[in-house]
């Protein structure tokens, strides 16, 4: 969604994120995939806002309802760091 502010001034970024990974189960691999909205506020965001799409990053938050009529959920991003490999 790219960086936007709120009415009060405070930087705001919404995204979706895509996961992919390989996990364990019941003594097998198998893949993992889904994707998230999530959002973030101001310097994350500010700062996520830069990264350029398709970026790996590691991302630490909370999950919560996306608002008080929708119960999907939505990843609240507090921090994040660019993965290079």
């Amino acid at each position: 969604g790219g960086l936007r502010h709120t009415p009060a001034g405070l930087a705001s970024c919404q995204l979706r994120l895509a996961h992919a990974s390989d996990q364990r189960e019941a003594g097998r691999t198998r893949r993992a995939e889904c994707e998230v909205d999530a959002q973030a506020f101001g310097d994350v965001a500010a700062a996520l806002a830069r990264q350029a799409v398709g970026s790996d990053l590691r991302l630490v938050g909370f999950l919560d309802r996306r608002n008080a009529r929708n119960p999907q959920p939505m990843l609240h991003v507090t921090e994040f760091e660019l993965i290079q490999e």
